[in-house]
């Protein structure tokens, strides 16, 4: 049956349907056109629309996480689930660029895996993965979920996020993949207190049994931690010698790559 032929209520859904697509897809795009985050008033005067329903629509876009939205000032970016769903256009992204050329200086240094992870509201997400010359090699495929709590890129970002993300995270619960992985929240923010001292993180079997990390936290031009580089090793490759040898590369890198991205705020030293 052409569309013509189609009954009027059948034609007014799907109409209506891809109105509402429509909306979403105008919404994101404004959100994405603005350099700060944008508020719901200021993306409806953009649209013209309604505000009530420019909020609804960014709602179920954050739901989704193809929006987020700052907990304190109430308003929008565009979020990591855009990044998740065109993983095969990431070198295109800034700090993927940036990034690339410092994970394969890591990973020949260290002839371990070396790996940038962007942050997710709640986790860390493994976007581009550099392996080194080692005979034994970790592989983070794009787009893998690294839980905040459990994971040195994970930990490296949370630690530099507000009091309002913990409690988000710990709401949710510290869901347990050994029994190295860290379940209380004293423990979590004493974990993490030592990730700010130190100036990276560490995972040391707490969610693969066989496998230890070092992460440092990269910051964007605004001063936000969006991003972790880290190494990945087996855990019988790892030391307190490697950890002393290998953390301050890592370091190096994370400083050097928020630089790069126009960060000029004070980093761990």
């Amino acid at each position: 049956m052409s569309s013509s032929n189609k009954p009027q209520s059948e034609r007014d859904q799907a109409s209506g349907e891809v109105k509402t697509v429509q909306r979403a897809l105008d919404l994101l795009k404004a959100v994405g056109a603005c350099e700060s985050p944008v508020g719901v008033n200021e993306i409806a005067r953009r649209l013209g629309k309604h505000p009530s329903a420019v909020s609804r629509t960014l709602a179920t876009l954050e739901h989704n996480g193809f929006v987020e939205r700052n907990a304190e000032t109430g308003r929008f970016v565009l979020g990591i689930e855009l990044i998740v769903l065109a993983s095969r256009l990431l070198a295109e992204l800034d700090v993927v660029r940036v990034a690339k050329p410092y994970l394969e200086e890591l990973a020949n240094r260290t002839r371990e895996t070396a790996s940038i992870s962007l942050w997710n509201k709640i986790e860390a997400i493994a976007v581009e993965t550099v392996l080194g010359p080692g005979s034994i090699k970790h592989i983070a495929a794009p787009g893998r979920r690294n839980p905040a709590h459990c994971t040195a890129t994970g930990k490296a970002i949370l630690s530099q996020m507000p009091s309002s993300t913990l409690k988000e995270i710990l709401a949710l619960g510290l869901e347990s993949f050994t029994d190295r992985t860290i379940t209380t929240a004293k423990a979590l923010e004493r974990e993490l207190h030592g990730v700010r001292e130190r100036g990276y993180a560490l995972n040391v079997g707490e969610f693969i049994p066989e496998i230890t990390s070092i992460a440092a936290a990269i910051h964007d031009r605004t001063g936000r931690a969006t991003a972790a580089i880290s190494i990945t090793m087996p855990a019988f490759h790892f030391t307190r010698q490697c950890e002393r040898q290998f953390a301050p590369l890592v370091m190096d890198a994370a400083a050097t790559i928020s630089r790069r991205l126009g960060y000029r705020g004070a980093l761990p030293t």
